[in-house]
């Protein structure tokens, strides 16, 4: 089962002939880079929901893919372990040696233009994007929450970590700041005080 914030990379002949009406922007963005990410929603047993990057934040397309199309799938947790020379910012690869530092005991992985770029080497960040990963954890409390974002504040890029539980995700800084988080679900968004009690 392939699960949000995955790369799935994909058969981009068979799925454009899939998806005759696609904007010639993404079928472009495709054929360079043939990964896309898996989105949050509703799954069936043919399909999938995924987001296509394009060369800009504004350029961003949802749709379903076949799993037979799907050729291989990459992970945030296997991306932690490739090399941080993929990525071209000088600011990135330090940002993700002081993650790799700072996280050496979590099941964690990065997420967004991050991931992307280390996937394909193809340069999707700048110096005012955020460095998006998914922390896999069980329970912390608020006061633990806040000395792990104070770590992550001493990057050179703003780390923004998303946090996921059994049964969705939130975002670790809101958590900290001791207010409650939106919490994603496969389904919607739901208000919990406390993120890892189920509802």
């Amino acid at each position: 089962m392939y699960k949000p914030h995955d790369l799935l990379k994909v058969n981009v002949n068979a799925f454009i002939t899939d998806h005759s009406d696609l904007p010639l922007w993404v079928q472009s963005s495709l054929q360079k880079n043939p990964y896309v990410v898996v989105r949050r929603g509703e799954t069936d047993h043919s399909s999938i929901p995924i987001g296509i990057r394009g060369t800009c934040r504004s350029k961003r397309f949802a749709t379903t893919v076949s799993y037979n199309h799907v050729l291989d799938v990459l992970t945030p947790l296997e991306l932690r372990s490739f090399d941080e020379k993929r990525l071209r910012l000088t600011s990135a690869q330090e940002t993700f040696i002081m993650m790799k530092e700072f996280l050496n005991s979590k099941h964690w992985g990065p997420t967004g233009s991050v991931g992307f770029e280390l996937a394909t080497e193809s340069q999707t960040m700048n110096e005012e994007s955020d460095f998006d990963i998914l922390i896999h954890s069980e329970w912390i409390s608020v006061s633990v929450a806040k000395h792990i974002v104070n770590q992550f504040d001493t990057t050179p890029l703003t780390v923004d970590p998303l946090i996921q539980t059994e049964d969705g995700w939130f975002l670790l800084r809101e958590y900290a700041l001791g207010k409650g988080v939106l919490f994603k679900t496969q389904t919607g968004i739901e208000l919990r005080n406390d993120p890892w009690t189920k509802y």
